[in-house]
């Protein structure tokens, strides 16, 4: 058997560092739940307490309930699925610490389970998982599968109305959630081609068709602003004026198009919902 060359030795030394420091930060970030909650609807995996996992549960079925009453308010339906899944972590830092997030999330949905953690300092705790959580539904309960605009919409939607007496409260705003505490930062003038103009209001055409608007990494809360004021206006506008339109839109793939059809010309659907 010959001897390495330094080359070799240098190569399989390298090798060996980075075996070391994969299997030390693999072992650093290895999450082991302490507890597994189950409630009607869902199995959750957790590191919070007892305490904080039964509050996400009983929330999870609230926003469950709201999911099943806003389907029924389009004409939707719950089809049967096996209990949704979850990961609560119990803190913000275990949780980018154990998934890599590093950027803005602060939950996510990935087939098969919705991940978050317990914001203890926040005054909704469960804020985050309201919105995820109506990801994963319109997934996994009612098999839909919808543009940006309308998936992120719907989420933002449901997860920004009022929990009153254990019961959602659709259409509600509860201003203490996201993007709703962002509104004050559009500075709206009252007039729509000025507001265009200035980049306080992206096109409704932009929205809908998902092309033409700013760059989406630049102006994020100002996408998920315009996504939950369009749902809130499509379900909400003069007594759910809309909403027979939005689940025909729904049904024929939420296109521009569609929304055309169903709902109205663009332009003049854009200026009753700037007005709202």
């Amino acid at each position: 058997m010959r001897a390495l060359t330094s080359r070799e030795k240098r190569v399989l030394v390298l090798f060996a560092v980075f075996c070391s420091i994969w299997g030390w930060d693999h072992v650093r970030r290895r999450w082991s739940p302490d507890d597994a909650f189950e409630t009607e609807h869902y199995r959750i995996e957790s590191t919070a307490t007892a305490e904080q996992t039964r509050e996400i549960g009983q929330v999870a079925e609230i926003v469950y309930r709201g999911y099943a009453e806003l389907l029924d308010r389009l004409e939707l339906k719950v089809w049967a699925h096996s209990k949704l899944k979850m990961r609560l972590f119990k803190d913000r830092d275990e949780f980018r610490l154990c998934n890599r997030v590093y950027d803005w999330a602060e939950a996510f949905y990935r087939t098969p389970y919705c991940y978050q953690y317990y914001s203890a300092s926040e005054a909704h705790p469960y804020h985050w998982m309201m919105h995820k959580a109506t990801h994963q539904l319109n997934v996994e309960a009612a098999c839909l599968r919808l543009p940006q605009w309308l998936d992120e919409g719907l989420a933002c939607y449901v997860s920004t109305s009022r929990i009153v007496d254990d019961r959602l409260c659709l259409g509600q705003i509860d201003t203490n959630t996201y993007p709703v505490w962002w509104l004050d930062s559009m500075s709206l003038s009252g007039d729509l081609g000025a507001d265009k103009s200035n980049g306080c209001v992206i096109p409704l055409r932009a929205i809908v068709s998902g092309q033409g608007g700013p760059d989406l990494n630049k102006q994020f809360n100002l996408y998920y602003l315009h996504w939950w004021s369009l749902a809130h206006f499509l379900m909400e506008w003069e007594n759910g004026t809309h909403r027979a339109g939005v689940a025909q839109v729904i049904k024929d793939g939420a296109s521009l198009a569609a929304f055309e059809k169903h709902i109205g010309p663009i332009e003049d659907v854009e200026r009753q919902w700037y007005n709202h």
